[in-house]
């Protein structure tokens, strides 16, 4: 989000509110006009002699003074939603949370109609969500979801079946916005006709597409590998890429090193010459600018992480050609991630920069959401760790953040959805609240 100094003064609108705690009733008209005298003498205005000219007036000020009393009628962008997930306790969740980007908080949003694990979300053109499949309380056979709810982040309200469920009901799948449709790729699913239990799960290779306009699904072209727990991000409003997953989650299980990229011109799928260096499943992974992947952690609980460079130009289209295909420079370490997690995500947003506070939201990071740790412990049973904290890694430095820029969430929980998208702020919680977890019940 933009420092106040430059998104107020394109706000009078949503400044024009009358849940207001300001003391004098005309506080935020001046408050407008010193940031537009500011704007004024940051860009030297040689008109005005020097005499005339003050200093303008520190950010800090309208950061930690002003700001936090300010009030919107509009939502505002960079808003990140954690939906549903699977608790270790209460299992398929139907919670919803929202990361405030303006305060810093975690805040509780309204319940989904259905409870949701393994699920996947994508941003419609009009700013809504679309939350697809998954399981519920019943497991991933009995409970195996084909429907899709809608959130409206404006409102803030849920659509139980907002849209058409989809054809082929799936958890573990990809899913992402590309040119004004909703892509789902992969994932597991029961076999036609089948009974609904474990043994008769399939892992997928078909993909289906949402039209918003029309309202419906419709299959298109299949994975070259079939794939579950895959990561699928856009790029360049041209491209999808699979990233990992498993290709046999209930037979031999392999876990993949390679990524699939969709170009939506010609509306296939192909393979990259170039692979992970690690190969991953359930991982978190984001695209952090039009050709660089960041993909983190995954299956069996891996801490490490890497930078994945897209090739576009190295793609395959049969891995099992015999032709000799060029090998390009594709992946590189860099540090591990501070806990190794599965089932997690990973979304990219804006935070303060080290030392900057709430809401001078301007540094390109990857946050990590949710996962596990399996520890085996030397037990008969493995020891589960779910995680609620936050990991934050700043694209423009290349590392871990150490300071707490994100709080813990309320709920710990893997399998989550995640989408980035508007939404409403509230006024700050009490300092005595900050984000605790009591103030958040998993329902």
């Amino acid at each position: 989000m933009a420092p106040p100094a430059e998104i107020l003064p394109d706000s009078s609108e949503a400044l024009a509110t009358t849940e207001s705690s300001w003391t004098d009733q005309g506080a935020c008209s001046a408050v407008c006009a010193l940031i537009l005298d500011d704007r004024r003498y940051n860009v030297q205005d040689e008109s005005q002699p020097s005499s005339n000219r003050r200093r303008p007036l520190p950010p800090s000020l309208y950061a930690e003074i002003v700001a936090p009393f300010l009030r919107f009628d509009a939502p505002l962008p960079n808003m990140l939603y954690a939906f549903g997930g699977r608790n270790q306790r209460k299992g398929p969740l139907n919670a919803v949370e929202m990361f405030d980007t303006w305060h810093g908080n975690w805040v509780p949003c309204p319940s989904m109609p259905t409870r949701r694990a393994g699920s996947a979300a994508a941003v419609l053109p009009d700013g809504r969500f679309i939350i697809v499949g998954g399981y519920d309380e019943k497991g991933i056979a009995e409970g195996l979801l084909a429907s899709c709810d809608i959130y409206d982040p404006r409102v803030p309200c849920w659509e139980k079946d907002g849209a058409k469920p989809i054809s082929r009901a799936r958890w573990g799948h990809g899913c992402a916005p590309l040119g004004g449709k909703v892509y789902v790729v992969g994932g597991c699913s029961l076999q036609p006709n089948a009974q609904a239990q474990e043994a008769s799960m399939e892992t997928l290779r078909c993909c289906e597409v949402y039209d918003p306009e029309k309202d419906s699904w419709a299959a298109c072209s299949p994975l070259q590998i079939p794939r579950s727990g895959s990561r699928v991000v856009a790029l360049d409003d041209r491209y999808l890429a699979a990233i990992g997953g498993c290709d046999d989650v209930f037979g031999r299980a392999e876990t993949q090193a390679t990524v699939e990229i969709f170009d939506i011109r010609s509306g296939h799928w192909t393979l990259l010459a170039g692979e992970l260096l690690n190969p991953r499943t359930t991982a978190a992974a984001a695209a952090i600018d039009g050709r660089r992947l960041l993909v983190v952690g995954g299956a069996p609980s891996l801490s490490s992480a890497e930078v994945y460079r897209v090739d576009v130009d190295g793609a395959r289209r049969n891995r099992f050609s015999s032709e000799e295909e060029p090998q390009v420079f594709t992946s590189q370490a860099i540090k591990d991630m501070p806990d190794g997690r599965m089932g997690c995500q990973a979304a990219l947003i804006n935070l303060p920069g080290p030392g900057d506070k709430y809401p001078m939201a301007t540094r390109k990071s990857v946050v990590i959401i949710g996962g596990e740790r399996c520890d085996e412990g030397g037990t008969d049973y493995p020891r589960v760790r779910q995680f609620a904290n936050v990991p934050v890694f700043d694209v423009e430095t290349g590392e871990w953040r150490t300071d707490a820029a994100v709080p813990t969430m309320a709920a710990q929980r893997t399998a989550v959805a995640l989408c980035v998208g508007v939404g409403r702020i509230t006024s700050p919680l009490p300092a005595n609240m900050g984000s605790r977890s009591d103030s958040f019940t998993l329902a």
